[in-house]
């Protein structure tokens, strides 16, 4: 399994160094990013890439629903729906709890539903304040 990231401008590449901060490099990972060089560039990184992992499965996580990057990345989902899951809103926590559970061979539907539950767990309001006692020291 291949987990790829894809984002505008450098959020993807971004988010894979932060990953690789925490979690160690994974050759399983990659980034590829829509930048000034324009939809047709993307598109052949993309497609190159799909085409060199083709016998494997692969998810893909995006930025934004609705962007350049997903809606490219949708068009190569439909096109091979057996073998490509597409994740949008993509986020660190999500990438950490996949690219672990990548490393242990997790089941293919599995990793997907967690790595949406994660994505969707890591994100809170904080609007409490603390009592002195409990302040938080920086």
């Amino acid at each position: 399994m291949k987990l790829l990231l894809i984002s505008h401008g450098s959020f993807a590449s971004g988010l894979l160094s932060s990953f690789e901060m925490i979690a160690g490099k994974n050759e399983d990972i990659s980034a590829i990013s829509l930048t000034d060089e324009g939809i047709g560039e993307f598109s052949l990184r993309l497609k190159s890439y799909l085409n060199e992992h083709r016998e494997e499965t692969i998810f893909i996580l995006c930025d934004i629903k609705g962007g350049t990057p997903f809606n490219e990345a949708y068009r190569e989902y439909l096109a091979n729906p057996e073998k490509i899951r597409l994740i949008t809103g993509m986020n660190l926590p999500m990438l950490i709890e996949m690219g672990v559970m990548l490393s242990d061979d997790a089941d293919f539907e599995e990793l997907f539903t967690v790595g949406i539950h994660a994505g969707q767990a890591s994100i809170e309001g904080i609007i409490e304040s603390f009592e002195e006692e409990d302040a938080i020291e920086f």
